[in-house]
């Protein structure tokens, strides 16, 4: 998707008809919170078409095949009898939530086959079955309202919803059950009240009682006591409940849990914590009017509370300290955790840590031209947060005048300190979060508001994903987003084993890599947003000179004196490498001068080593020869001298008895001799020894004498070195 044209998708036929249609609409007043009615899935974009009631499905690679004109209109068997505001998709993508103030419609998306996936086969009209949660409650509940609607991440089905109304209830409902909640989770007291008077819900509102929004949290695992009388020995499964964090219009943010389970056994029955302490507190609580919450990542879980005045508190999840017991926990609630939760080990209480908070520009900073002071700006307005799909610690923020994005350097390496159990790992840096203003759509305090109907981000692998945004002109709009920010790990030029590589103390010292550090340099804190205001406003010529002249301050303080930094930075980096580089140079020369003087000291000392050796070898040869005759002339016996004539004395006698033996044997032989010559002769014909018994006996009487004559060369020898 790298070489499309994305203007094609404002020239498309099917998108001008939908510009038509809801242009005709001439009494529908233009609000300025913003909607949610595009969503992408799968490089497909859903769009509602609120003037034909029916989803508009078109292929976003279709621009880059040419089939730009191809396209799919998705009907609901039931239309939604209320205005449509948000587009959600359940996590597995087969069902597709319509909800506004006044309901919720789940649409079944159909099979897709055929040569290019579409739905049915690629019919340009599908009709698709719907159903339609909470139908009559909403329609005898004419004054409570749909704040917020979220598909539970807890379902194996993919088929819960939550939905926050304007009564302080929560309930969950599943598509199979739409008019019977599975579970209902009121916050306040005497909260049934609401719906009976909507005068008394318009002051709790004035009061910021009511609740504004909702997002899940990580889930958490509710393990049962262990009873005495109990006879079962094996260990007992936990049971799984998602916490839902809650933020009230004042500010105060509570926690409920939810279970799916049909057998709660009370675990669904758990008391509500809150309003949640937050550090370090502030005098306005964080503000009074907060409008929107959502939860980023785990371990730990960063909630960020947005408010109407353009402000956002990053706040980190942590378990509460020892020192929180006077904490500001409602009594009924923690007496219904208590009654509801004895089967249970108590839930850990958590508090909110903010670790920054920021104010978004909702209107462009302008200056009067004749005082040069800034024009102030009391514009309001809800702000929607929006998660990013491919970076966790990335979201996006759409209101009334545009569009922002937020991403948070310091979380991954928040939850990477948070999880590994290492004793001198350094704690996360004091990192700021990245605002980028992406569309400004109210360019001017005195400018009307154009809410942003809805974004969505493009995925490609390949290059940065792309956003998306539908202007309340019905005009798309794309702009690239950056790639989050990668921790520096060079590459290995050969494959390394796996034994421990040890650093050197200089990169202990400068952690940070340059390129980061030109980065950081280079980060712009102010943007130039996308100017895209709605058709009706008018801009003088004198507010034109405003924006000219901050954007131009911008490009100037942004851009150009930052890039004037860098520069000087990297000339001084050049200038430093480069005298290192000399010095090294001239330290390399002296050390190859002193590599040849040692080589060929080297050399001197192998030789007069060698000279050494065969000194030493013949002065051991000398002393040997000198011990010797020492030795010889030494006129007593020495042990082994003892020991030798000992045993010469004894092979002497061995030999006389041999000498002895074998005379015996020469008088056997001639008297065997004898004996046989005169048998031969008594008796010619008398038998006589074989050939090969003759040649025996000569073998065994030639070898007794060798061994005789050996004996009596050893001892000579002996006797001669003996001196006997």
């Amino acid at each position: 998707m790298a070489a499309i044209d994305w203007r094609k998708l404002n020239r498309n036929e099917i998108f001008k008809q939908l510009r038509e249609n809801n242009a005709k609409d001439s009494n529908k007043k233009l609000k300025s919170e913003s909607k949610g009615i595009v969503t992408i899935q799968n490089n497909d974009l859903f769009v509602w078409d609120s003037y034909e009631l029916k989803v508009i499905r078109f292929n976003l690679r279709d621009l880059e095949n040419g089939n730009e004109e191809r396209f799919q209109n998705l009907l609901c068997t039931t239309p939604p009898r209320f205005e449509v505001e948000n587009l959600t998709f359940n996590p597995s993508g087969c069902l597709l939530a319509l909800w506004g103030q006044e309901g919720v419609v789940v649409m079944e998306m159909p099979q897709k086959w055929g040569k290019y996936g579409d739905y049915s086969g690629g019919k340009q009209t599908v009709s698709c079955k719907s159903t339609s949660i909470a139908e009559h409650f909403f329609a005898t509940h004419k004054a409570t309202r749909l704040l917020q609607m979220s598909w539970h991440p807890g379902s194996e089905t993919d088929t819960h919803i939550t939905c926050l109304t304007s009564d302080n209830t929560l309930s969950t409902y599943n598509i199979s059950e739409p008019e019977s909640p599975s579970q209902i989770i009121k916050f306040g007291e005497n909260v049934q009240e609401f719906s009976q008077s909507p005068s008394r819900k318009n002051f709790s509102a004035v009061l910021g009682d009511v609740a504004a929004s909702f997002d899940f949290g990580t889930p958490l695992e509710l393990v049962k006591k262990q009873r005495l009388h109990s006879s079962s020995l094996r260990p007992l499964e936990p049971d799984i409940v998602w916490p839902v964090y809650v933020v009230r219009g004042n500010g105060d943010v509570i926690m409920a849990y939810t279970d799916l389970r049909k057998n709660k056994s009370g675990a669904g029955r758990l008391g509500i914590q809150g309003p949640l302490l937050m550090y370090p507190p502030a005098e306005d609580n964080y503000g009074v009017d907060a409008c929107t919450v959502t939860v980023l990542g785990q371990n730990p879980s960063v909630l960020v509370v947005a408010t109407c005045q353009g402000k956002l508190h990053h706040c980190v999840v942590l378990p509460a300290g020892l020192d929180d017991n006077q904490s500001v926990q409602s009594e009924s609630s923690w007496n219904s955790l208590t009654e509801n939760t004895s089967l249970y080990e108590s839930p850990t209480e958590v508090s909110l840590y903010v670790y920054e908070s920021v104010e978004l520009e909702l209107s462009l900073t302008t200056n009067k031209v004749q005082t040069d002071e800034p024009i102030e700006d009391d514009f309001t307005c809800p702000i929607k947060l929006i998660k990013d799909p491919m970076y966790p610690d990335r979201y996006h923020c759409t209101h009334g005048a545009g569009v922002h994005t937020v991403v948070l350097p310091w979380l991954q390496n928040c939850q990477k300190f948070c999880s590994e159990d290492v004793n001198d790992l350094d704690p996360p840096g004091q990192d700021d979060c990245i605002v980028e203003h992406l569309v400004c759509t109210k360019p001017l305090p005195s400018s009307p508001p154009a809410p942003v109907y809805g974004i969505g981000v493009i995925k490609d692998m390949t290059l940065d994903p792309i956003l998306l945004t539908l202007t309340c002109d019905y005009e798309f709009i794309t702009l690239p987003l950056r790639k989050r920010l990668q921790s520096y790990t060079p590459l290995p030029l050969v494959s390394e084993s796996p034994s421990k590589v040890h650093q050197s103390p200089l990169r202990k010292i400068y952690r940070e890599p340059f390129h980061q550090f030109i980065a950081k340099i280079l980060e712009r804190k102010v943007t130039n947003p996308l100017l895209k205001s709605g058709k009706k406003t008018d801009i003088g010529q004198q507010e034109c000179f405003q924006l000219l002249t901050r954007t131009t301050q911008i490009f100037r303080e942004e851009y150009l004196q930052k890039q004037d930094r860098a520069q000087q930075e990297i000339q001084k980096r050049v200038r430093i490498l480069r005298d290192l580089h000399l010095q090294q140079s001239k330290d390399l020369k002296a050390l190859v001068t002193t590599q040849h003087v040692v080589r060929d000291n080297a050399q001197n000392l192998a030789v007069k080593c060698d000279d050494c050796q065969d000194k030493h070898q013949e002065i051991l040869h000398r002393i040997e020869r000198v011990m010797r005759r020492l030795q010889s002339r030494f006129p007593v016996l020495s042990s082994a001298e003892r020991n030798m004539k000992r045993e010469l004395e004894t092979m002497e006698e061995q030999i006389e008895g041999f000498k002895n033996s074998l005379q015996q044997l020469k008088i056997k032989r001639e008297y065997q001799d004898r004996q046989l010559d005169m048998e031969q002769r008594k008796n010619i014909s008398s038998p006589v020894l074989r050939k090969a018994q003759v040649q025996q006996m000569r073998q065994i009487l030639k070898e007794e004498g060798d061994d005789l004559s050996e004996l009596k060369k050893r001892v000579s020898n002996l006797r001669l070195e003996a001196g006997v």
